[in-house]
């Protein structure tokens, strides 16, 4: 019977530290990994992250940064193996890993609770909606002005430009700074030939595009978009544009804080750039949207966001964070340490602290007027292309109608594949 009855306490005492081992597991805080590539964000990212942690007894997020170099490939890597971090950062790829199965689509979370995306900047959160859905949050973003040097318009006595200037009104002033500047070895127009600072936002400008919403069919055979390449040749035939192998060897920005520009079309990335620059310091900068063309004067506008993984073994706590990060708590500390514009549009307040020297609030108003950066599944298939042939256009060894014709052809065959 003591036989009986030991064995009895035995089982229960076991079934007792079982239980407890059980209550201590259930307890211990779920670990959600977050991947992103840019080191000199991760500072300010981290505090996000340890602010969350420290709110949440349940959930711990662990930041796995991973260069930019490497990162796609070890996302895909990754994901291939279902180990892909919870929350990752996503850009214009984003087609891709959806039609890859990768994404969490964010619909259900969204209206669970009662997010209203309506106060975030809508370019960006319309460049994560994709075939009717929204598959990441928006984070940042950034958007294209003009840079004037102020200074340099009153040396030659020209009118410094104002809001809602046109193209033909720069040719004008950038005509009268030509005539000027003759052999100073200064210019009235630098930019910097890459798409999003440059050509790809003049093919909205003019009417066009490089590519319809729903991913389908290359812009590249509309006259409209042509006529964007035509007059960024044009300016270099007026010689109001540095010349082609100038800018292919010294980026405008360069130039332009070296005070060899008047007028510079430039990305908020340069923000930072600008304000402490010497011309920013001494107040010589001026920030306005761009001229308007045809159409419009509409920025290509770029930004990123935060998606989760759609295999994720805890997507309500990645969902938690990525609510917290993309809301105002983590929006200010990111606008607070200038790392990013903030998409969401209560707390870009808090990144015009960084600024003093410059009216950094106009890349807010570029942002107004903006379109999604064109982008779609095939995005990494013809970009290249596109980049070749503009090149090519603009140091003028074949015409904007030849060059435009050739990327249409190239990049239709890639987008029918």
């Amino acid at each position: 019977m003591k036989k009986v009855i030991l064995v009895a306490l035995l089982v229960l005492m076991t079934a007792a530290v079982f239980a407890a081992g059980s209550k201590e597991a259930s307890d211990s805080p779920v670990t959600i990994s977050f991947g992103l590539w840019d080191e000199n964000q991760k500072p300010a990212l981290q505090k996000v992250v340890d602010q969350f942690n420290a709110e949440h007894n349940d959930i711990q997020v662990v930041v796995e940064l991973t260069p930019w170099g490497q990162y796609w490939t070890k996302l895909d890597a990754a994901a291939g193996a279902g180990e892909a971090p919870d929350v990752f950062w996503m850009n214009v790829y984003l087609p891709k890993y959806v039609d890859g199965d990768v994404i969490l689509p964010l619909d259900d979370l969204i209206a669970k609770d009662g997010v209203d995306l309506s106060g975030y900047v809508s370019a960006v959160t319309g460049m994560y909606n994709y075939e009717g859905s929204q598959w990441a949050m928006p984070k940042g973003l950034d958007s294209v002005a003009v840079a004037l040097n102020t200074a340099i318009f009153k040396k030659y006595n020209v009118a410094v430009p104002e809001e809602g200037w046109t193209w033909n009104e720069m040719k004008v002033a950038a005509s009268r700074l030509r005539d000027a500047m003759k052999k100073t070895g200064e210019y009235p127009i630098l930019m910097e030939l890459d798409a999003q600072p440059s050509h790809f936002n003049f093919t909205y400008q003019t009417g066009g595009n490089v590519i319809n919403d729903d991913y389908t069919k290359s812009g590249y055979n509309l006259a409209a978009t042509t006529k964007a390449y035509q007059n960024v040749v044009d300016l270099f035939d007026e010689n109001l544009l540095a010349p082609y192998t100038v800018l292919s060897e010294t980026k405008g920005t360069d130039l332009f804080l070296s005070q060899r520009g008047a007028i510079l079309f430039v990305g908020s990335w340069k923000s930072s750039v600008l304000e402490n620059s010497e011309i920013g310091k001494a107040g010589a900068v001026k920030l306005i949207t761009m001229p308007k063309q045809d159409a419009s004067n509409a920025s290509v506008l770029g930004g990123l966001g935060y998606a989760i993984y759609k295999h994720s073994d805890h997507p309500e706590e990645a969902w938690e964070f990525v609510k917290y990060i993309t809301g105002e708590v983590g929006n200010k500390i990111q606008a607070e340490a200038g790392i990013d514009i903030p998409a969401l549009k209560n707390a870009q307040k808090y990144y015009l602290s960084n600024f003093s020297n410059i009216n950094a609030d106009t890349f807010f108003k570029a942002a107004e007027n903006a379109v999604p950066f064109p982008a779609g599944p095939d995005l990494v298939s013809w970009i290249g292309i596109v980049n070749d042939y503009a090149a090519q256009i603009f140091a003028q060894e074949i015409t904007a109608e030849q060059g435009t014709a050739s990327i249409y052809k190239e990049m239709q065959a890639i987008i029918e594949k």
